[in-house]
C-alpha cells in the first residue's frame, strides 16, 4: 500500500505536463513499473494490489476516465496500441528468472 501511494505521487508530478498518450505510457514504463517490479518480485503480490496498481496507472493515463479497453493499450503500436506491458506477466517473469 505504501508503495502504491509513492507511485501515485510520482505520477502526480507528471500530470501538470499535459503529455500525450504516448508520453504518458513512456512515463509509466520508465518510472512506475521499475519501482513497483523491484518490490513485487520480493513480496507476494495479491490480486487486490495488482488491481490498485492498474487503477493508479490508468487514472494517470486517462485523467480519471477510462476511454479505451486495456487490450488496446497493451497492443503493439502498429495495431494502434501503446505497448503498455502487462504488469502481472512482468512480475511472474522476474520470479521465474530469479
Amino acid at each position: 500500500m505504501m508503495k502504491l501511494r509513492s507511485l501515485s505521487e510520482t505520477l502526480a508530478g507528471w500530470k501538470w505536463r499535459n503529455l500525450m498518450l504516448y508520453g504518458k505510457s513512456q512515463v509509466v514504463k520508465a518510472f512506475v513499473i521499475p519501482k513497483f517490479l523491484f518490490r513485487a518480485s520480493l513480496m507476494c503480490s495479491t490480486k487486490k494490489v495488482m488491481n490498485e496498481l492498474n487503477s493508479v496507472i490508468y487514472r494517470f493515463i486517462w485523467k480519471g476516465r477510462g476511454k479505451i479497453k486495456h487490450l488496446a493499450l497493451i497492443s503493439d503500436c502498429k495495431n494502434g496500441g501503446l505497448r503498455m506491458p502487462r504488469i502481472k506477466t512482468l512480475i511472474d517473469t522476474r520470479r521465474i528468472m530469479s
